[in-house]
């Protein structure tokens, strides 16, 4: 005990005389003790979780699907778990991202570094959907770790698009989108920390939802960083996001305890079905100028955005411009506190720490021991990622993640300061259209393009903002996403405005 509490010390800087390691000896195993007393304790035990296996009979019906059930690599294992019959979602078919789980059924998290995990829950999105009625018909194909956004760093394969198998379906929701592209299921859950949701379905041509921070509980999933971590919602049409979103939506409350302290207090779903049948007359959209022209940007893209806008006009919106000049330093921003609060994260378990509410103590063990046991097997992505936050540690320490973290706050005033003017604000999804597959780039590229794709998406994971990605258009065969933000917790602006789109684009908008 005695050399390896030096050795431990030393880790923090700390030198220790003979004497002290005599003290300090003591006084750890007293603490030891403790932890001996907490880990023979019995866990609490909350139903949403923990239900799932005795309502829905084991899970021996997940298998993997070949490529003649699964041409565009969406799924990772197929099954059917039926839901509660006669609540609001009976005879909708989901599919569910392999960073969440589901009870008995094997959560990878996209890396084959974690595919003997199989959870002993179901995460709280899906306990509440199937409660609701929903049929849930398996895990879904993802980058590693979430961290990708084009679908092609993924230890199973690349997602191809369903409107060209010779493009990628975008990321890291990848399978997601492409299943309920291709019509494998009515919606899909997502998770999005800089556009993982929203990217994927502007790619494949489907509805894409990143609701506000805290609106839907992320019990029972793994994350990239706790002040980010989103989950969403992908689907054919705007009504079957609202109607997903009302289910998964609300506090997660369970026997009196609150589950995820991300979550305001009391927060509650509105009516998003409602919502997208109502008027946009005298609604105001802000044309965000800073979401144009990127050097990466597709002319034709762009102009389809243009094209949406002013059919959206005609639908009786106002439409002006606005101006946030530092919308351009997203990139930066995200890329600094991705990459280091993804590595923070990863290394307490992929769950987060030291915070208020449910902590998921196997899900932790798993990840922990997948970092550990199976570094080879990590994604060029996750590997950049550690390296970076591990060099930054022993420069500078956190002090760039905590100066970008401030400059958010700063940022994120800026787009409040607009959306007191205008009701949503609208951008391009993407400035791109979908990449094509190339099983030859090298991991150089396939990792810059993180930095590349989501610069319209990722700093509303750090604002916190809703976001919405609409179908709109088509350039040479491929579908372009509008991107609505809107207000904190005001879902159903975007919600209207979304369906407004969806009603003006009939899928024959094209450019080339």
């Amino acid at each position: 005990m005695i050399s390896t509490l030096s050795d431990i010390a030393a880790e923090w800087g700390i030198d220790l005389t003979a004497a002290e390691r005599e003290d300090y000896r003591t006084l750890v195993e007293e603490m030891e003790s403790a932890l001996s007393a907490v880990e023979s304790m019995s866990p609490p035990r909350f139903e949403t979780l923990h239900g799932s296996p005795d309502r829905h009979g084991g899970r021996d019906g997940a298998t993997q699907p070949g490529a003649d059930r699964d041409p565009y690599n969406a799924w990772l294992r197929r099954c059917r778990i039926d839901g509660t019959s006669g609540g609001p979602l009976d005879g909708y078919t989901l599919g569910i991202k392999d960073n969440v789980a589901v009870a008995d059924i094997p959560c990878t998290s996209g890396s084959q570094a974690l595919e003997r995990f199989e959870p002993e829950i179901d995460a709280t999105v899906v306990g509440r959907l199937l409660d609701a009625g929903a049929t849930v018909l398996g895990k879904t194909n993802m980058d590693a770790f979430a961290m990708g956004d084009a679908g092609e760093l993924q230890d199973y394969g690349p997602t191809v698009n369903p409107s060209n198998d010779d493009m990628l379906a975008g990321g890291s929701s990848s399978g997601s989108a492409a299943a309920v592209a291709a019509g494998d299921c009515v919606a899909a859950i997502g998770t999005d920390q800089a556009g993982s949701v929203r990217t994927p379905a502007a790619w494949c041509g489907v509805v894409g939802c990143k609701p506000t921070y805290g609106l839907v509980p992320y019990t029972g999933i793994f994350g990239m960083d706790f002040g980010f971590d989103h989950v969403g919602v992908i689907s054919q049409t705007v009504r079957d996001a609202g109607r997903v979103l009302n289910v998964i939506a609300g506090e997660d409350r369970q026997n009196g305890c609150r589950l995820d302290p991300r979550q305001p207090r009391s927060v509650t779903p509105d009516n998003y079905v409602a919502a997208s049948n109502r008027d946009v007359t005298e609604k105001t959209v802000g044309v965000l100028k800073e979401g144009f022209d990127w050097p990466q940007s597709e002319p034709p893209v762009d102009e389809t955005i243009r094209k949406a806008i002013d059919r959206l006009e005609k639908s009786g919106v106002e439409v002006v411009s606005v101006s946030v000049p530092d919308h351009r330093l997203a990139p930066s921003l995200v890329g600094v506190t991705a990459a280091i609060g993804a590595a923070i994260t990863y290394r307490q378990g992929g769950v987060g720490t030291t915070t208020p509410g449910w902590h998921w103590t196997d899900g932790r063990v798993a990840f922990e021991g997948a970092l550990d046991d199976f570094p080879g097997a990590l994604s060029p992505a996750v590997v950049a990622s550690l390296l970076f936050a591990r060099q930054c540690w022993k420069t500078t320490g956190w002090s760039g993640y905590a100066r970008a973290k401030n400059r958010v706050l700063a940022l994120s005033r800026e787009y409040d300061e607009k959306l007191t003017r205008c009701d949503a604000l609208a951008l391009p999804t993407s400035p791109t259209t979908a990449v094509e597959h190339d099983p030859d780039a090298d991991r150089v590229k396939r990792v810059e393009r993180l930095s590349t794709i989501p610069v319209n998406t990722g700093v509303f994971n750090q604002t916190g903002h809703p976001a919405m990605s609409v179908p709109c258009g088509v350039v040479d065969g491929l579908p372009v996403g509008l991107q609505l933000v809107g207000r904190r917790f005001d879902e159903s602006t975007l919600f209207q405005l979304a369906a407004a789109v969806e009603a003006d684009f009939d899928g024959s908008v094209a450019l080339s």
